[in-house]
């Protein structure tokens, strides 16, 4: 005989919450290593005193979280997963029967009450400290990189801005959008973003600083078209005032090479291992600055042809800018059979020198180029940071905006590097050692895979 199903309703439920969630389930595993009530105390200035007790903190938080974590977009489809999902409600400790916030409630708590706070730098800062509690990372050497991250705006969003449209006549409104003269009234806070392999429009960069063990430390937003270095030393300070680091050495590309980030990492001894950032060349000539030796004792530099060049002045300007000016003689110039591999220009001038104030401290930082552990840096930089924006990006929707303005996507960015310290952490948690270990695995297998490559 068949007994058929049927949804008869029963007036008692012995129903236990906790049973229902797998004991090995990642919720559980968060739980158990991170405690999330700081948060009261970080937010408790918002909230009154007095009327209705307030949704808790932690829950909206906690909501978020799991949003992330799971690559829910909507906070509308966030609510509706709460409702159904019984390790979301016993992660945020709800009864089964207990009405979830609604997410209205937690969009206008995160723009009115949140917004006003450091919440999410805090809760970011609270995981790093407590990798560090647990021996998973030391900070002795930071790897940096940027990524890209798609503005919510179309380039069509850009609009002439009103100061460029009264300086011009009518047809600026068909001119090619810059950023200097073009801002999007969708997001006016991303910018239009033009590199080389890159896609193009209106984009944010995120700076991200990792510990070789692969852990997020610090997270940066900037308009797409900012630059790299702009504040790269100031990030690092930030790092070893709020964690308390030890930084020996940074590791970053080509973006980051410029002259006053070699000088301030060169007077707090950190070793950097940063290659340099070349202008490009104007002009087709053969001899380069390397191609003149610089006499310390007499402070000038001798020519190809052996000439003197003579400093004679300094250009004053920002860290990056100021130089001193080393030039030739006339006589010595306007006879010299280099010179057409010396100087383009054919009017008799002399040729000049235009050297950094911070060569010296270039010089020392990217000395060790070209060594071995130089190219154990870079091969580490290149696993550790493209493989966390990596997952990032697949894992948990770094690719796009979900918000517009640039605070907005810095939450973003930093509820995204919370959820990956987490699992990492969770991991190297398992493993009772720092996740850097895995690292010469990975060389290896790396090796291995393409040696066989080669061979087939």
């Amino acid at each position: 005989m068949i007994r058929e199903k049927n949804r008869e309703g029963k007036l008692f439920y012995n129903f236990d919450l906790e049973s229902f969630v797998p004991k090995d389930h990642i919720l559980r595993e968060i739980d158990r290593a991170v405690d999330f009530d700081f948060i009261r105390d970080k937010v408790k200035h918002l909230y009154s005193n007095t009327g209705k007790p307030a949704i808790d903190p932690v829950v909206l938080v906690k909501m978020l979280f799991v949003g992330y974590l799971y690559n829910i977009k909507s906070e509308r489809q966030l609510e509706k997963d709460f409702q159904v999902n019984l390790a979301y409600k016993w992660f945020i400790k709800y009864d089964i029967d207990e009405p979830i916030p609604d997410h209205s409630a937690i969009s206008q708590t995160r723009r009115r009450k949140f917004s006003q706070s450091t919440i999410f730098q805090d809760v970011f800062d609270q995981i790093v400290m407590r990798c560090m509690e647990l021996h998973l990372l030391d900070g002795e050497t930071i790897l940096t990189d940027s990524t890209h991250i798609k503005a919510d705006a179309a380039m069509k969003s850009l609009k002439p801005v009103v100061e460029y449209l009264n300086a011009l006549d009518t047809s600026a409104q068909t001119d090619t959008p810059k950023n200097e003269t073009h801002r999007s009234t969708t997001d006016p806070d991303s910018r239009i973003m033009h590199r080389p392999g890159k896609p193009g429009g209106l984009h944010y960069l995120e700076h991200r600083s990792l510990d070789k063990s692969g852990f997020i430390t610090d997270v940066f937003v900037t308009p797409g078209n900012a630059s790299d270095h702009l504040s790269y030393v100031d990030r690092l300070l930030r790092q070893q005032d709020r964690f308390g680091f030890t930084i020996r050495n940074t590791v970053a590309d080509k973006g980051y090479g410029y002259f006053s980030v070699y000088h301030e990492l060169n007077k707090r001894n950190i070793r950097a291992f940063i290659p340099m950032k070349r202008p490009a060349k104007t002009s087709p000539i053969e001899f380069s600055q390397s191609d003149f030796t610089y006499n310390e004792l007499r402070d000038e530099y001798i020519c190809p042809d052996g000439k003197r060049l003579h400093r004679r002045t300094k250009i004053h300007g920002n860290g990056v800018n100021q130089a001193y000016v080393y030039a030739g003689k006339k006589e010595s110039c306007g006879r010299c059979s280099l010179r057409d591999k010396c100087t383009a220009d054919k009017s008799g001038a002399v040729k000049t020198l235009q050297i950094s104030v911070y060569d010296k401290d270039v010089s020392r930082q990217l000395s060790k180029k070209g060594s071995s552990e130089w190219r154990r840096m870079m091969k580490t930089r290149k696993c550790v940071a493209e493989g966390s924006f990596a997952d990032a990006r697949k894992n948990h929707g770094l690719s796009r905006a979900r918000m517009r303005g640039i605070g907005k996507v810095q939450e973003q960015c930093l509820m995204t590097a919370v959820v990956q310290n987490i699992k990492k952490m969770i991991r190297g948690m398992k493993t009772k050692k720092p996740i850097a270990m895995e690292l010469s695995a990975f060389f290896k297998i790396q090796s291995i895979f393409m040696s066989e490559a080669a061979a087939y």
